[in-house]
């Protein structure tokens, strides 16, 4: 052992140190500033032209080309099973679910909320994205009456207004009707 290579040890910092040091730049992140500042930075989707916001809570990922196992005799809505590390997840097809008018099939790519068995999936158009609030409306816009209950806000970001989404609940409720 040479003592360069010794003098070179001894000048590292910690592991512990070296990560707690690292600090991002609002121009350092993809995307923009809204995701570096924390405020009021969160994720959404569209379902047509519905902007749902990811709740800040749930864990979320995206599976392309998913393997979807269709069930019979549930409703159109209903696409089916999809296996994900070892659990089933219902997938739903939101345009369907609320008469947007513009499902597509041929969709394989699934935004999946929560995980293991309260997992759901749902066929997506695109990514999702960051989204950057600024400002709490006092009304909601009209909305399908299936989401009504599942909506508790609506916030503008720019132009476009994203609804607070409870997922949960809204899954738990279409749920309730395939079962019975």
């Amino acid at each position: 052992m040479s003592f360069a290579s010794v003098d070179a040890r001894d000048r590292w910092l910690p592991p512990s140190a070296a990560l707690n040091g690292f600090r991002l730049s609002a121009a350092d992140v993809p995307g923009g500033s809204p995701l570096a500042t924390g405020q009021g930075s969160r994720f959404g989707f569209r379902v047509g032209q519905l902007c749902l916001l990811i709740r800040m809570d749930a864990r979320s990922e995206m599976v392309t080309l998913a393997s979807i196992a269709p069930i019979p005799n549930v409703p159109a809505w209903f696409l089916g099973l999809m296996n994900r590390r070892g659990h089933l997840l219902p997938v739903f097809d939101l345009h369907q679910l609320l008469e947007t008018g513009e499902s597509r099939r041929d969709n394989r790519t699934v935004l999946i909320l929560d995980q293991d068995s309260d997992a759901v999936g749902i066929p997506i158009d695109s990514l999702p994205q960051p989204v950057g609030i600024n400002r709490t409306l006092r009304h909601r816009p009209p909305l399908p009456e299936v989401l009504e209950a599942h909506v508790s806000t609506a916030y503008a970001a720019g132009q476009t207004i994203w609804l607070e989404f409870d997922h949960r609940s809204f899954f738990m409720a279409v749920g309730a009707q395939i079962v019975s």
